[in-house]
């Protein structure tokens, strides 16, 4: 109990005093969403864990067949995901490579995000100092400025609330107000997130966060990514159609 009490004391005077880093900084547009880390060979890992598990080779054998025969990894690739239906579920050899994010987003969003128990989410405090979203049918129904003037209102109670215990203050934060979580998680549990949360009948606002995902790890592993299918619309036109400013 001791530990789980001290610990946020310990590192949160690190952060405003020791380390000289200071409060929460300020949303740069171009970075709600960044790929911080990933398992470089992490193709690779997948099609050996693969191999492995129908083969009769150590896992050192397959990775090394893998990277010596031309044109190997996308016929193992093609042999493992090509057939995936769309209610099946991807073999457990995909957890082998993760990808790491620095994510930002409204609360709301947020509330359906945290649901994901399958990766590993270490969210800070939510508060008012990363600014707001604004849905474009808020401003569409003329209600702008006072969506604006109730959102100005929570943060400076926010901040007279924080100054007491940022932990009570969180309470006033309405859902259009944006937090940071960093987020990791494997092959296997990005196929059912992004599945999930970029279909047609989920949030506008998480379906925004499941299309960047998806695009930045097919940046980064196009040969695997090219066997997930998504609904068809990307991140940049859901962020143009429904809302009108992100921060």
């Amino acid at each position: 109990m001791e530990y789980l009490i001290e610990t946020p004391g310990k590192i949160g005077g690190l952060v405003t005093g020791g380390l000289g880093i200071g409060r929460l900084g300020e949303a740069r547009s171009e970075a709600w969403l960044e790929l911080v880390d990933y398992d470089r060979d992490g193709e690779a890992r997948v099609l050996a864990a693969a191999l492995y598990r129908y083969g009769a080779m150590s896992y050192g054998e397959a990775l090394a067949a893998l990277h010596a025969v031309e044109g190997s990894q996308p016929a193992v690739a093609e042999a493992l995901l090509a057939c995936l239906g769309k209610y099946d579920i991807p073999l457990r050899e995909l957890e082998y490579t993760s990808y790491t994010f620095d994510l930002l987003l409204d609360q709301g969003g947020y509330v359906e995000f945290k649901r994901h128990r399958m990766m590993t989410q270490t969210p800070q405090l939510l508060t008012t100092r990363l600014g707001y979203t604004v849905p474009r049918q808020i401003v569409e129904a003329g209600f702008e400025d006072k969506y604006s003037r109730a959102m100005q209102a929570a943060a400076g109670l926010y901040e007279k609330l924080a100054a007491w215990n940022p932990h009570v203050a969180q309470y006033v934060v309405p859902n259009g107000y944006n937090r940071r979580v960093l987020f990791k998680m494997n092959l296997r549990e990005a196929f059912s997130f992004c599945q999930l949360r970029a279909a047609a009948n989920a949030h506008f606002s998480i379906r925004r966060v499941a299309q960047r995902v998806a695009d930045e790890i097919r940046a980064v592993h196009p040969l695997l990514m090219k066997y997930m299918s998504l609904h068809d619309e990307t991140w940049q036109g859901l962020q143009e159609q429904y809302f009108e400013k992100i921060r």
